[in-house]
């Protein structure tokens, strides 16, 4: 079964009346909804969905996979099914890559796309991850088993850095647990977003490369 956990990390905008209207429309599949107490960032968010991930996998009927995606419109659903595909095939990690053939970007501004493809190729030479292409893209599935390893690792939080460098650290988290990874390409749609993007350029940046001196020894 398909479950949806809306992540809302003390946002201003409508999220919680408009998952008010949509539960009682998706009777399909069951749509939660948990909001932090405090703004946590995109950090917080990931380290509340890992342990989300982690406690259905105690329940009597655990996840096949277990997906993270923006809220925001810029990551369609569709790309799932072969996303879950690649799971069953048995990789750990599956990422929706702006870099395999096939793929399409709509709406990126120039810098945003020089800076992905200049952090991509630095993780290449410096600390590369087989199967890796888009080491930044947050859209991806994690297969249970990664999930376990990651988190007996890290029992409370998986991932430290306060920018977006904080999705480079938890596939390197994963790597580092002998994760199989792989992509599917995807079109990534910016020209549909909803909202300003909160990427700060210069803390980005220096998040990376932070990270880049801090695991290159493994």
């Amino acid at each position: 079964m398909t479950r949806v956990l809306i992540i809302d990390d003390c946002s201003r905008d409508n999220t919680a009346e408009l998952w008010s209207e949509l539960k009682n429309e998706f009777t399909s599949f069951p749509l939660e909804y948990y909001r932090h107490p405090e703004n946590r960032g995109l950090t917080g968010g990931i380290n509340t969905a890992f342990e989300k991930y982690l406690a259905d996998m105690q329940t009597s009927k655990p996840a096949l996979a277990y997906g993270l995606m923006d809220g925001d419109n810029s990551h369609p659903p569709f790309f799932l099914p072969e996303m879950v595909k690649k799971i069953c095939e048995g990789y750990d990690v599956v990422i929706a890559s702006r870099f395999r053939a096939g793929a399409r970007i709509e709406g990126v501004v120039w810098w945003r796309q020089i800076l992905s493809f200049g952090l991509t190729c630095l993780f290449k030479i410096i600390r590369n991850v087989p199967g890796v292409r888009d080491y930044s893209c947050g859209y991806r599935l994690y297969s249970p088993a990664i999930v376990e390893k990651v988190k007996k690792r890290f029992p409370n939080d998986v991932v430290f850095e306060k920018s977006f460098a904080s999705m480079v650290e938890i596939l390197l988290r994963c790597d580092m647990e002998g994760a199989l990874c792989s992509e599917v390409p995807f079109l990534l749609r910016y020209d549909l977003k909803l909202g300003e993007s909160k990427m700060p350029f210069k803390k980005t940046i220096l998040g990376n490369l932070k990270l880049l001196q801090t695991l290159r020894k493994y």
